[in-house]
């Protein structure tokens, strides 16, 4: 039996979706919501795949962090 999926088409297992979840809620405060989204999907596509995903969370939060700190022009 397959779980649930949380939205249409992507597994609860699925690594983004974890990390979003994790990381989103502590970055509220440091930008537009949807800076954030733009800045948290960017860190993944340079994160993943990879093969152990228990740090993730921790560097696409420490990656979002820096670049809003230090934005490129």
């Amino acid at each position: 039996m397959r779980s649930m999926a949380i939205h249409p088409g992507v597994e609860t297992t699925d690594p983004r979706l974890d990390v979003v979840e994790s990381v989103r809620p502590r970055l509220v405060d440091a930008a537009a919501p949807e800076d954030v989204d733009r800045l948290i999907a960017a860190a993944l596509d340079r994160l993943l795949p990879a093969t152990v995903t228990t740090y993730l969370p921790i560097l696409v939060e420490r990656q979002v962090r820096d670049q809003l700190r230090h934005p490129t022009a």
